[in-house]
């Protein structure tokens, strides 16, 4: 398993919208097991019993038959 410390930290746009990101640090994102690219739609949920966030790849198989 991959692992790393990160916060959250929270942004105000001009606008009045929050914003929340996450840090990923480099050593994680650059390790060859880590399974995310940029540019990848990503699907969040949060599990509020085991306070946990899960990020996965949504599988969009659509763009994967129009690339052939």
């Amino acid at each position: 398993m991959l692992q790393a410390r990160s916060s959250l930290r929270k942004k105000i746009h001009v606008s009045g919208n929050e914003y929340y990101y996450i840090h990923i640090p480099s050593k994680l994102a650059h390790d060859s097991q880590f399974p995310f690219k940029e540019g990848d739609e990503l699907r969040i949920a949060v599990d509020t019993s085991r306070r946990r966030m899960i990020i996965e790849k949504v599988n969009n198989r659509r763009k994967q038959k129009n690339k052939r």
